[in-house]
């Protein structure tokens, strides 16, 4: 296939991973936006008018798993988590690019295993219909999130592992 061919698919798959990062930021600021609203309306009422949510923390800590797990896919895009290049920086220019492939490759596979392992749990807590003592939701719901963020960390691994070899770089993590 001609490298003019191969082009517009890679501009689309760096589009992909670009519109999931935003998605996710976006997804994790709102989340981050109704703990504050939660927060403060609880803290209002407690002091203010002597009553307090009972569910209000429990919201709270299933909107931090998802902020957790929604920023964790905008990161892996970004490609700006902590790691150490001690060893890459070791490597000859040659091989850089072929050990940043195979960390990625590992890195998906190690995902990709501990997405089976939740959607286990996934699976049993749907099952046994088992709910949330606060809100009395299902478990499901907020881990579908530690879930649902691995399989995007997972994905966004494998487009970086096929067609955009920079991203799997340094670009992201300001001047060094």
């Amino acid at each position: 296939m001609a490298p003019e061919a191969v082009r517009p698919k890679l501009g689309a798959l760096h589009r992909l991973g670009d519109l999931t990062a935003q998605v996710c930021n976006f997804v994790a600021a709102l989340a981050l936006g109704a703990i504050v609203v939660i927060n403060g309306a609880n803290v209002l009422c407690r002091y203010v008018f002597g009553f307090a949510f009972p569910w209000a923390e429990e919201l709270m800590i299933f909107l931090m798993i998802l902020i957790v797990f929604a920023g964790a896919a905008a990161v892996t895009w970004s490609n700006t988590h902590v790691r150490i290049d001690l060893l890459l920086e070791l490597l000859p220019q040659k091989a850089k690019g072929a050990a940043t492939l195979v960390v990625t490759i590992c890195g998906a596979a190690v995902l990709a295993i501990l997405v089976a392992v939740s959607f286990k749990v996934l699976s049993m807590l749907y099952a046994f219909d088992q709910r949330s003592l606060g809100l009395d939701i299902p478990l499901w719901i907020p881990q579908g999130f530690v879930t649902g963020g691995l399989f995007l960390q997972v994905g966004i691994l494998v487009l970086k592992a096929i067609g955009t070899p920079e991203r799997t770089g340094r670009e992201g993590r300001g001047a060094e």
